[in-house]
């Protein structure tokens, strides 16, 4: 059985949605210290470096998500990746562009918060930040005006980790702007199901739908 080591609504929920979206077992546990989102001493034995998410699949333990989500969904083949052809290139393409380019943009919001304290530079670099992040949702704006998903017809992994990312909008203290295409997509991504019961699991509310 899987185990999901995760952090309640961080990007390893992806990867809790997608666990819940293949039907098969697994246990989720939070890698935080109770009460906290310190990582607990037994979660860091698991992966010094602290990040989740990490799945221990029967033994082997791996550490990145977007190596998760590959490697569960070619274990459960599903349309979230589908299995060759133009159709695999093109879900890999978004979904290394919500990890690595999306994500990262994130990070650096984050970055800010923790470690500026002078706040005349951090609304500086907050607004910077942000103009970056809104110009990678214009486009996924303007691609979901042709198609209903980032992908096409179908939901991928792209659409579900993005749908994470855009909760996260609501941390920083300046608006984070998305437009109507997008949040008829993360309205019905964090409507389904699958969503739904992560968000009960880790006790996180969604609100980039709103």
């Amino acid at each position: 059985m899987y185990k999901l080591y995760y952090s309640p609504g961080a990007c390893s929920m992806a990867v809790h949605v997608i666990l819940n979206e293949l039907g098969v077992q697994f246990e989720a546990v939070n890698a935080n210290k109770p009460g906290t989102k310190d990582r607990s001493p037994e979660f860091l034995k698991i992966n010094p470096r602290g990040a989740v998410p990490v799945l221990d699949d029967d033994g082997q333990v791996i550490r990145e998500g977007a190596a998760i989500i590959i490697h569960l969904l070619e274990q459960h083949p599903s349309a979230m990746l589908p299995t060759s052809g133009r159709e695999r290139d093109t879900a890999l393409e978004w979904l290394m562009f919500a990890n690595a380019t999306v994500h990262p943009g994130y990070s650096k919001m984050f970055f800010i918060m923790k470690n500026v304290q002078d706040k005349a530079v951090q609304e500086q670099l907050y607004k910077a930040g942000a103009a970056q992040i809104e110009k990678y949702w214009q486009e996924i704006d303007e691609r979901l005006a042709k198609m209903p998903y980032i992908c096409g017809k179908d939901i991928t992994a792209a659409d579900i980790l993005l749908t994470v990312f855009a909760n996260w909008n609501s941390y920083f203290p300046v608006p984070i702007r998305m437009g109507d295409n997008v949040k008829r997509l993360l309205k019905e991504i964090s409507s389904r199901p699958s969503y739904q019961k992560a968000l009960k699991t880790e006790q996180v509310e969604y609100k980039a739908a709103a």
